[in-house]
């Protein structure tokens, strides 16, 4: 008979295996994570962001429509085959079989057309017309086909063709928004270290406001010891019940806050789903942006320089400025429209005749259309100017709003400065009062997070002057295309 051995375990080899499970887990759980720096993460968000991609898709639509409008330039053969069967009554009553009964006519069209060489248009077409597929005598098949080589120029007005208006319009709309993708992508760049910025100042807020509900639960704790020894009231329970709930109340905002703003953060990114994100303050990267943008030369002397670079590097301005191009080009052809058209053509029809022709087309009346499209171009161009110089006081009005809040964020920052140090001061006598128990350790631990919310309303104005030089920087055209 098989006896059941039992063996017993100490307790600390049980803990100890058990911990040595929950380490393995959470080991293997980092190491499928994906981890990112934030310089990484932040440059596959300008590289997967999606509103960014929608302007990339945008660009990749206008490259494609530029493919199609150059291959419309090489040759383009076309043939048509149309069997024609006729049914009907005809003068014999009685229908003699052969072997052409069923056979259809046949009508066939092959066409070739190509734009050479200052857009002369090139044509060829070939058509053939049979009573019977059925026939094959080489030389009645010669009979029936018709041919000819032609080529054909716009002598006068000698202006552009649609094919070329289409891609000069789409050229220019491709040079715009290649403009406004590498504008918005360091305007992303700045967005997304604005927001890796928040959750750290978040998360610095949540660990102080968890502190100060330790520090209520505790002053709760040692009320409700001094009632019961008979030394306290309703009163002292009622404030300190309140005071931890309040602490409370402002925990679980703030940790409602940090969570939002990651997932926000993560979203804008659009990072895979088991990416993992370090939140650390003065990481390389940030520290290396922060050193840059304190060494600008950005003072009131040379503010008139700066709003005119940020006048002549906007894209915005650029984009304008080829928007009015494109305006006149058009006034330019509407007027081409409106004159007589010489063309000039000649060719070869087969089988022996050579020819040449001149044809001339004006329009004798249209009820004054033509000026009427003219003056519309002309009102066109007069607001696109409008616009420009509107454009220009509002980027110049934005410039001011950007250096004078670099000014007073100068200014907030040393106000903070101050505040830090006269909590500094205050701190260090306290603490000695706290070693000769002149305080008591609440009152103390009280100054230390006070002294530590200081702390973070320096971090946070340093990062508010931080981005709001990022955002002048790029402004100006400081920033290369990437941070």
């Amino acid at each position: 008979m098989r006896k059941n051995i039992i063996v017993n375990y100490p307790k600390q080899a049980i803990v100890g295996i058990m911990m040595l499970i929950l380490i393995l887990i959470f080991s293997t759980g980092e190491i499928l994570a994906n981890k990112m720096s934030p310089e990484e993460a932040i440059h596959w968000g300008v590289d997967n962001n999606y509103d960014l991609n929608l302007i990339r898709n945008n660009i990749a639509e206008l490259e494609r429509n530029l493919d199609i409008l150059d291959a419309a330039q090489s040759f383009q053969v076309d043939l048509s085959v149309t069997p024609i069967w006729y049914f009907g009554k005809g003068e014999e009553e009685i229908i003699e079989m052969s072997e052409n009964s069923f056979s259809p006519s046949t009508e066939m069209s092959l066409t070739a057309t190509k734009v050479l060489a200052d857009d002369v248009n090139f044509s060829t077409e070939l058509t053939w017309e049979s009573d019977s597929l059925n026939q094959i005598d080489f030389a009645e098949i010669t009979k029936e086909i018709n041919a000819n080589i032609k080529l054909s120029k716009q002598i006068y007005p000698d202006t552009w063709t649609e094919n070329e208006k289409q891609v000069y319009n789409i050229k220019n709309s491709l040079q715009m928004k290649l403009a406004e993708l590498r504008w918005e992508e360091v305007e992303k760049q700045i967005e997304f270290i604005q927001g890796y910025l928040n959750i750290i100042y978040l998360q610095e807020q949540v660990n102080v406001n968890a502190e100060r509900v330790k520090l209520a639960e505790e002053t709760l704790d040692r009320v409700r010891k001094q009632i019961a020894l008979g030394e306290g009231g309703y009163q002292q329970e009622t404030e300190a019940l309140i005071s931890m709930e309040e602490s409370e109340n402002q925990l679980l905002s703030q940790q409602q806050k940090l969570s939002q703003a990651k997932k926000q953060w993560l979203l804008n990114l659009n990072l895979p789903q088991d990416t993992l994100v370090q939140f650390e303050d003065g990481t390389a990267f940030i520290e290396g942006l922060y050193s840059k943008m304190d060494s600008l030369g950005i003072d009131q002397d040379n503010q008139s320089d700066l709003i005119a670079a940020a006048l002549a590097k906007n894209y915005q301005v650029e984009n304008m400025l080829l928007e009015k191009e494109a305006l006149l080009k058009e006034l330019e052809w509407t007027k081409d429209e409106g004159k007589m058209k010489i063309n000039l053509s000649g060719g070869y029809q087969f089988p022996s005749d050579w020819f040449a022709m001149v044809d001339f087309s004006v329009s004798l009346a249209d009820g004054g259309a033509q000026k009427l499209k003219e003056e519309q171009k002309l009102t066109d161009i007069q607001q696109k100017e409008v616009s420009i110089t509107y454009l220009k006081e509002q980027l110049k009005l934005e410039a001011e709003q950007l250096l004078n809040q670099d000014l007073y964020c100068q200014l907030y920052l040393n106000t903070q400065l101050l505040a830090l140090e006269k909590e500094q001061h205050k701190a260090e006598i306290l603490e000695k009062q706290y070693q000769k128990g002149t305080i008591s350790e609440t009152e103390w631990k009280n100054e230390v997070l006070t002294l530590k919310e200081k702390e973070i309303n320096v971090n946070l104005a340093e990062d508010e002057w931080f981005i709001n030089r990022l955002k002048l920087a790029h402004f100006v055209g400081y920033l290369a295309e990437k941070i």
